[in-house]
């Protein structure tokens, strides 16, 4: 796809204040999150750069109740009560980890190592009642429970009869903990190919059929090597269960400036542009405090390494609707204008202006990028023009309500916005 018609922008944005740096974008389209470490304070860098607040380690079973019945909540207090103050989505990282547990569960049978992690994701709930996203399981294709306490796995139900009765289970108590949260399942290397999607897609489509998971999560850790179209191709595979995408942990561990940029330039928009992802989630930015030594963006003395001045330039342009080749005419007047309805319903009208003359092509897609009906396709002339979608594919059958995206190209410039379809 052209780099032209991926840009994305929000028109909307270009008739009204722009947002200060770290608020969510209007409507909360997208996020560009980041982890909260561990520590005496909170960078004060970080709030003008992200947006969104993860616990690096702070969430995880075996940081909090690393001796039986004693918590630990000081940690995650603090990225917790920073989101809210700050009014930052919170996503909790994580309940249920076979790589981060605390030692002591080894210790235990399997009636009471069940009560325990009942006992755990319940006292969770009730503390972070507000917790915007809640990570229930993280990496359950190779990190299960059982690979390092033989029956941990087994007390939440083992195999079963779905092959993954585990994670039903442990998705079950959290959606009773956590009522008004969305639940996310975590995997890693699906982009990569180290991890199977099928087996994921299988684990997903089990909780979806249950009423347990809103939304589909895949680590950007290791896509040093992986390219855009691949990218693209398994977040289509991810999109297909009709759930939105989170990107987590996302990194790119390379220690040349030049090549850092330029990878971020190759695959972010391939990340960020994909219609079914609503956000993504750093695992850190600032050198010296991350896992990965040579994924840092901004030095020890805060000097920006060429990805983040990238990053934030892409991010700027992307709220500002600033779109197209260099030296080309502003978007001003192009896009749709700033009360497009949402929800949206087949008897509200589409409008958009052009600001000169030419090709304009105006499509209604699906969360995987589908189009699924054509509204406008040929020349049109300079000005404001009005069309209506009635709910209808292009064969003329009656598409489901739900989450759908209108896109429009004219031109060098492009721009998407979200539906929620109400009938």
């Amino acid at each position: 796809m052209r780099r032209s018609a991926t840009r994305l922008f929000l028109i909307a944005l270009l008739l009204s204040a722009a947002p200060s740096r770290g608020q969510l974008m209007s409507g909360g389209e997208k996020f560009h999150g980041c982890i909260v470490q561990s520590g005496p304070s909170i960078p004060r860098s970080w709030p003008s750069y992200w947006n969104q607040v993860t616990p690096e380690n702070a969430g995880k079973w075996g940081s909090v109740e690393y001796t039986r019945d004693s918590y630990n909540w000081a940690e995650l207090d603090k990225a917790y009560n920073y989101a809210r103050t700050n009014g930052f989505p919170f996503r909790f990282h994580c309940l249920v980890w076979g790589k981060q547990q605390p030692g002591w569960i080894a210790d235990l049978d399997s009636a009471q190592q069940a009560e325990e992690v009942e006992e755990w994701i319940r006292t969770a709930g009730e503390r972070y009642p507000e917790a915007d996203y809640v990570e229930v399981v993280n990496e359950a294709i190779e990190f299960q429970p059982y690979d390092y306490y033989p029956v941990y796995r087994n007390a939440l139900g083992g195999a079963g009869a779905t092959g993954w009765d585990w994670v039903i289970r442990a998705f079950e108590i959290a959606r009773e903990a956590f009522p008004d949260s969305k639940l996310l399942l975590n995997e890693y290397n699906l982009f990569g190919g180290a991890k199977s999607i099928t087996t994921y897609l299988k684990i997903v489509n089990l909780l979806k059929e249950r009423g347990l998971i809103d939304g589909v999560c895949e680590q950007g850790h290791f896509l040093e090597s992986v390219g855009a179209a691949t990218i693209k191709s398994r977040l289509d595979q991810l999109a297909s269960t009709g759930l939105p995408v989170q990107i987590t942990e996302f990194d790119l561990n390379i220690a040349d400036d030049t090549a850092q940029l330029n990878k971020y330039k190759a695959i972010f928009p391939a990340l960020w542009e994909h219609p079914s992802v609503e956000g993504v989630t750093f695992w850190g930015y600032i050198e010296g405090t991350m896992w990965r030594a040579d994924g840092w963006l901004v030095s020890s003395r805060g000097v920006e390494r060429p990805a983040m001045v990238w990053l934030k330039e892409y991010f700027a342009n992307w709220t500002s609707a600033v779109s197209g080749p260099a030296g080309a005419a502003g978007p001003e007047g192009f896009g749709l204008l700033p009360n497009f309805p949402n929800p949206f319903n087949p008897s509200t009208s589409i409008r958009f202006t052009l600001p000169a003359a030419g090709r304009a092509d105006v499509s209604i897609l699906d969360v995987s990028g589908r189009a699924v009906r054509t509204l406008v396709s040929g020349w049109r002339p300079a000005g404001p023009h009005t069309v209506r979608w009635n709910g209808l594919d292009d064969a003329g059958a009656a598409v489901p309500a739900g989450v759908y995206f209108c896109r429009m190209n004219a031109g060098p410039f492009s721009a998407t916005r979200k539906l929620t379809l109400v009938k």
